[in-house]
C-alpha cells in the first residue's frame, strides 16, 4: 500500500470516528429526551369541585358572595369565635394591669397609661379603670372609627365592653369577708411575701432599696399586656387607644403595627413619666444597716432617685409588648417563597389562577442535579400571614411539593396587602 492510500485510509478512520461521536451525542440527546418523557403520568389539573374546598378559594368566594346563606353562617361562626378571643384578651389585659403592673407602678405605654396613671395618683379610682379607659377612647373612636374597617372598630368596642366586665369582676366581686377577687389574687400571687415598696420610719416614708420585685411585676405584667394586645389584633380588633391610630397608619403606610406602636409608645411614655414624676415623686431611699447581732437599722439615706426601677420597667414594657405583637401578629412581614414543582408547574399555576393570586411570580426552568431531569420552580414574595393558608392549600393539592420560605429584608415598590387587610 502506497503512502497516498495510507493517508486516505487514515482520513476515512478519522471521519468515521467523528461520525461515531456525533451519533453517540445524538443517542445521548435522545436518551435525555426519553427520560424527560418517561416520568410519572402528569397529574390532571384538579377539577373545580376539588379546588373549591381549598382555604383561599373559599376566602375569595365568601368575599364575592357575602349574602350567600352558607357564607353568612360561616362568617357568623368566625365572629363568634373572635369574640371569645376578644373576651380572653380583655381578661388577660386587665389581669396583667391589676395584678402586676399596678404593684410595680409600671405605666403602660399608649392611652391605657392614662387611666392607670390616674389609679396610681388616686388609688380610690382603681375600680373604675375600664370606665376611665373607655372615656379616653371615645374621641379616638369618633375621630378614626369611621375611617377604618367597620369590623375592626366594632371588635375594638367589644374589647372595651369586655374590659369593663372583667375589671368589674376583679375589683368588685367579693370573696369571703371584706375581700374582693383582686385582694385574693394579690395574696396568692406574691413573688416577695413581706416586701413593701415603701418603708415607714416614724413619720417619714422611705423607698425600699430592694427594687427587684418592681421589675418582676412589671415584666410579667408587660407580658400579659403584650399577649392580650396581640390576641386582639390577631382576631380583627384591638385594645383601643393608640392601637386605633396605629391601625389607621399601618393600613395606609403598610408598616409593621409593632413599629408604629413603638414610636407612639415612646412619646406617650415620656409624657406619662414626667407627669407621674411631679404628681408622685420618689421618696428618699432607705439605707439598711445591721448592728452585728441580726438587728436591722433603717436610716434615711438623704438621697432619692430620679430614674429608678419603675421608670426602667415602664420603658421595658414597650420592648416586651412590641416584641410580642411582632412575634404573634407580624402583619406586614414579607417572605420569599420558592415552590419546587417537579416536572410540571401546571398544578401550582392552576391554583394561582383559581385564587386570582395578587402578587407577582416567576416560573424558573432548570435541570435537577440529582436526576438530570427537567424541573420547574415558582418563585414569589408574599406576606408571612398569607403563607399559612397558601402552603396548606398547595400541600393539599400535592403532598410532594417542596416549599421553602425565607425572610425578606426589604422591598422597593408597591405591595398588595388586601388579604391581611380584609381578615
Amino acid at each position: 500500500m502506497n503512502n497516498n492510500e495510507k493517508d486516505t485510509t487514515k482520513l476515512e478512520q478519522v471521519h468515521n470516528l467523528e461520525v461515531s461521536k456525533e451519533a453517540i451525542q445524538e443517542v445521548k440527546d435522545m436518551v435525555f429526551e426519553a427520560k424527560n418523557q418517561i416520568q410519572e403520568p402528569k397529574k390532571e389539573i384538579l377539577d373545580e369541585k376539588s379546588l373549591d374546598s381549598l382555604e383561599m378559594v373559599r376566602h375569595n368566594y365568601e368575599k364575592d358572595n357575602p349574602k350567600n346563606k352558607e357564607v353568612r353562617k360561616r362568617i357568623a361562626k368566625l365572629y363568634a369565635r373572635r369574640l371569645v378571643f376578644i373576651f380572653l384578651s380583655a381578661l388577660v389585659f386587665n389581669f396583667g394591669v391589676q395584678v402586676f403592673l399596678n404593684r410595680g407602678e409600671t405605666i403602660p405605654s399608649g392611652l391605657s397609661g392614662a387611666p392607670l396613671l390616674i389609679n396610681l395618683i388616686a388609688p380610690s379610682t382603681k375600680p373604675y379603670f375600664a370606665l376611665i379607659y373607655l372615656a379616653f377612647n371615645l374621641p379616638l373612636l369618633l375621630g378614626f372609627g369611621f375611617k377604618i374597617k367597620k369590623s375592626f372598630t366594632l371588635m375594638t368596642l367589644a374589647f372595651m365592653l369586655f374590659q369593663i366586665l372583667t375589671n368589674l369582676i376583679l375589683t368588685s366581686v367579693p370573696i369571703g369577708e371584706n375581700k374582693i377577687v383582686l385582694d385574693w389574687l394579690h395574696e396568692h400571687i406574691n413573688f416577695a411575701p413581706g416586701w413593701t415598696k415603701e418603708i415607714k420610719v416614724g413619720s417619714v416614708t422611705l423607698e425600699n432599696p430592694n427594687s427587684w420585685p418592681i421589675f418582676a411585676y412589671g415584666a410579667i405584667g408587660s407580658g400579659c399586656a403584650g399577649t392580650a394586645i396581640a390576641i386582639a389584633w390577631k382576631n380583627g380588633g384591638s385594645t383601643g387607644g393608640t392601637d386605633i391610630v396605629a391601625y389607621y397608619f399601618s393600613t395606609k403606610k403598610q408598616k409593621s403595627v409593632g413599629n408604629i406602636l413603638s414610636l407612639i409608645s415612646i412619646i406617650m411614655t415620656i409624657t406619662f413619666l414626667i407627669i407621674f414624676g411631679f404628681a408622685q415623686p420618689h421618696h428618699n431611699y432607705a439605707k439598711i444597716l445591721t448592728n452585728g447581732v441580726g438587728t436591722q437599722i433603717i436610716e434615711d439615706s438623704g438621697n432619692r432617685v430620679f430614674f429608678g426601677m419603675r421608670e426602667f420597667t415602664t420603658f421595658f414594657y414597650i420592648l416586651v409588648v412590641n416584641f410580642l405583637i411582632n412575634f404573634i401578629y407580624p402583619k406586614y412581614k414579607k417572605v420569599a417563597v420558592e415552590i419546587s414543582c417537579g416536572p410540571s408547574p401546571d398544578l401550582v399555576l392552576a391554583y394561582f389562577k383559581k385564587i386570582n393570586y395578587w402578587h407577582g411570580y416567576t416560573v424558573v426552568e432548570g435541570i435537577s442535579g440529582y436526576s438530570g431531569l427537567k424541573t420547574y420552580s415558582v418563585v414569589t414574595t408574599m406576606l408571612l400571614l398569607e403563607t399559612r393558608s397558601i402552603i396548606r392549600d398547595l400541600k393539599t393539592l400535592d403532598t410532594k411539593l417542596w416549599i421553602s420560605v425565607k425572610p425578606v429584608i426589604g422591598i422597593s415598590g408597591s405591595f398588595i396587602t388586601k388579604y391581611v387587610d380584609e381578615k
